[in-house]
């Protein structure tokens, strides 16, 4: 059974390339997709002010979108992690039995391998309500140690990568933006200064990008 699960995301995957390519019709370098200055927090809650239903966050950690959360009526927050030394909803994705309008699956997919994450976004489709959105945080490997930073990363996925096999698999209008927790206006200043060799360089000096995908109607 084992095998022809990662038989079948080793598939998927290797039908991406039209799909990454849409996507980078969209956004044909890194330096064209939209970007933010942003802490995660502060980005966490310019999403939510905007969200109503119900909420699952995949990875919760020290359920910090729940403290968020907590100040918005609007919204029923659920939690999810392995870790079962904290207080959760769910441990695992299997025991959860409900839908949701979005799911937050924040820098949790880079510490997996792709077949584990491929059957993760599959499990998400599932767990949406039609019309339902993913929200997705990775790393910005366009960064010079966004990714390497971190010894459990497993998978270092591109903007287009990520935003492909989301297609691939079936969600529509992928929206994709860069943060940069760098707000101060000297970053800001050096970051445009910088530009041209960036472009050259093919690098970037946001660390992070937000993927968004939603579920067919």
């Amino acid at each position: 059974m084992q095998n022809k699960i990662d038989q079948e995301s080793f598939t998927a995957w290797s039908d991406i390339k039209e799909a990454r390519t849409k996507v980078s019709k969209q956004y044909p370098s890194i330096h064209k997709i939209p970007l933010v200055y942003s802490t995660k927090k502060m980005l966490i809650k310019s999403i939510l002010q905007e969200f109503n239903g119900k909420l699952l966050d995949i990875g919760a950690g020290d359920r910090f979108v729940g403290e968020i959360c907590s100040n918005q009526k609007n919204i029923e927050y659920k939690s999810m992690d392995a870790d079962d030394t904290r207080f959760h909803d769910y441990y695992s994705l299997n025991d959860i039995d409900e839908k949701f309008s979005g799911i937050m699956i924040l820098d949790v997919i880079e510490h997996l391998s792709l077949n584990k994450g491929t059957e993760l976004l599959q499990r998400c489709i599932q767990l949406l309500e039609p019309g339902g959105r993913t929200f997705i945080t990775i790393p910005n490997n366009c960064h010079p140690t966004a990714f390497s930073v971190d010894c459990t990363h497993t998978t270092s996925y591109r903007y287009h990568d990520l935003g492909g096999l989301l297609f691939r698999l079936g969600f529509i209008d992928i929206q994709i933006i860069r943060v940069s927790a760098k707000r101060k206006l000297k970053y800001r200043i050096m970051a445009s200064l910088l530009k041209p060799v960036f472009k050259f360089l093919d690098v970037d000096f946001a660390t992070g990008i937000l993927v968004v995908g939603q579920k067919t109607s």
